[in-house]
């Protein structure tokens, strides 16, 4: 019985991991072909086509070479999705098999740990490295939720329903923003001289990288601000940026203080508000209701503070460290916010009714 249950699971892992990076091969291979490389094997973009499906899962690395030293961090949010959509078909796959999804989820986790282990292993060298501390538990986190129950979105649904909403908003506050700016982006562009292949994969890299731009716009609308390197912050209250990587989508980035964007984070306290008065409406005892609004409160701060520290780190070199939103400045003003909210819901119906008595 473990012996098929590991070996049903193993099946499905290998081919969600496959499915990832037999495309990324082909890209890594056609790269690797048309730029002339004096090369004779084709180790090295089979090596990086691996290097590529760990950067789906966010993976750091630690690049030690010639060319290039430092930490890369900073990774494309949206890269998640093909894991993400690779990893819930081959565990419902398994699921279907065996036809116990607690025993699926348990061997599936633990066979795609194992491999990606494998081949984390196998791909690294003495110029590239992983950052073990950290890329475990992104990964971990990932194959959770994506072979999460429904009692589980549960748990997260009226903060995860905030941050859907809000991102929403900060991602049309971009797009609007970078529409201003197309002559901008357009000539960013033309000075990268990217040609066709280059040109399709920096369009799917700034794609894939927007779920990071929309946040770090969501942070600065909030007052929270974010970083574009060392010694470099931008907020609506603070603007410290004397230049930008040759990166078009950057074109939305604002050129000086805007404090009245600040205003947006009432929706922020408007939403909260909403959640916890829904919160106060259900038929509860006192006592599971007060613990029913703290653990929301407990659980949006938490989910805050974890996509602010996925959606940010370092871009290789140290004058491009950090890049992206501080998790302790977000927490910070996401908790505020909604604390503010809780004690406006009790501070208003205890004045309403003090005026009452008075009258």
């Amino acid at each position: 019985m473990v012996a098929r249950n590991f070996y049903v699971t193993l099946q499905q892992v290998i081919r969600s991991v496959l499915i990832i990076i037999f495309p990324i091969a082909f890209i890594t291979l056609f790269a690797w072909a048309t730029a002339g490389s004096t090369y004779g094997t084709t180790s090295d973009p089979m090596r990086a086509a691996v290097w590529l499906w760990l950067g789906t899962h966010l993976t750091p690395f630690n690049i030690l070479s010639n060319e290039v030293n430092g930490y890369l961090s900073y990774l494309p949010i949206g890269a998640v999705i093909f894991p993400w959509l690779a990893i819930k078909n081959g565990f419902n796959r398994a699921t279907e098999t065996l036809g116990n999804r607690k025993t699926s989820r348990a061997y599936f986790i633990v066979n795609y740990l194992l491999l990606y282990t494998i081949l984390a292993l196998v791909s690294i060298n003495s110029q590239v490295k992983i950052d073990w501390l950290r890329s475990i538990p992104i990964l971990l986190i990932i194959l959770i939720m994506a072979t999460s129950t429904k009692r589980i979105e549960n748990l997260i649904k009226l903060p995860f329903s905030i941050f859907l909403v809000l991102l929403g908003v900060s991602g049309l506050v971009f797009t609007l923003s970078l529409a201003l700016n197309f002559t901008t982006a357009k000539n960013l562009t033309i000075v990268i001289q990217p040609g066709i292949l280059g040109g399709i994969l920096l369009v799917l890299l700034q794609v894939l990288y927007l779920p990071n731009l929309f946040f770090a716009t969501l942070s600065y609308l909030l007052g929270a601000g974010f970083s574009l390197g060392r010694e470099t912050y931008i907020s609506p209250f603070v603007f410290e940026l004397s230049e930008i990587p040759a990166i078009p989508v950057l074109a939305a980035l604002p050129t000086d203080k805007h404090s009245w964007l600040a205003l947006f984070t009432i929706c922020l306290l408007a939403i909260g508000m909403v959640n916890i008065n829904l919160i106060k409406r259900v038929k509860l005892d006192t006592r599971s209701s007060r613990q029913l609004k703290i653990r929301f409160i407990a659980i949006s701060i938490i989910f805050f503070a974890l996509a602010s520290w996925l959606s940010s780190g370092s871009l290789l070199s140290e004058n491009m460290s950090p890049v992206g939103v501080n998790p302790l400045i977000m927490s910070a003003v996401v908790a505020g916010q909604l604390l503010l909210a809780l004690l406006l819901l009790y501070t208003f119906p205890l004045l309403f009714k003090k005026k009452v008595k008075q009258g």
